[in-house]
């Protein structure tokens, strides 16, 4: 769905599958639930997380007036949502945070686990989402096998998982 906007909805934890599940029973929302890839070194895998745990993202070609008369009409499909994220009287994503989206997460909403090197204390990336984003890199963890950026998204600093091959 090619979208104009996205809102994010703060949800109960429990009810957020079925909140993202009703959601896209409209044809005017595409919920999805970012996920990240993130090694568990105990079990050696990696598993699929919340990349926001209880935030519900809705791409829509709705404005924000049109969101929220929406929203108060859907009654108990919105069960579990404790509000809307909104600034400014905006809820939106703007731009800026739209391409960042775009650019971390495939075509399944999922940050996938980068790769690279590290070359002279620098981290070298060499595939995936971080290719483009590598000046960004602050540290890596290369015990846990993730990278920290310095650029914010909901308040957070970007961390996003990347496999350090030995060179």
């Amino acid at each position: 769905m090619e979208s104009n906007n996205i809102y994010i909805l703060y949800c109960q934890s429990i009810k957020i599958e079925r909140i993202c599940y009703k959601f896209n029973q409209y044809k005017q929302f595409e919920a999805f639930i970012p996920k990240y890839e993130k090694y568990i070194r105990s079990i050696n895998q990696v598993v699929l997380k919340d990349m926001y745990p209880n935030y519900l993202f809705i791409k829509t070609n709705l404005n924000q007036i049109e969101f929220d008369s929406m929203l108060n009409l859907m009654n108990e499909d919105k069960d579990g949502v404790i509000r809307e994220l909104k600034k400014e009287d905006v809820s939106a994503l703007t731009n800026a945070e739209m391409s960042l989206l775009n650019q971390l997460l495939n075509d399944q909403y999922i940050l996938q686990m980068s790769e690279g090197y590290k070359a002279n204390g620098h981290t070298i990336v060499t595939k995936g989402p971080l290719l483009n984003l590598q000046q960004h890199i602050i540290s890596v963890n290369t015990k846990d096998m993730y990278a920290l950026l310095n650029i914010e998204f909901l308040s957070k600093k970007v961390k996003a998982g990347i496999w350090i091959k030995k060179t």
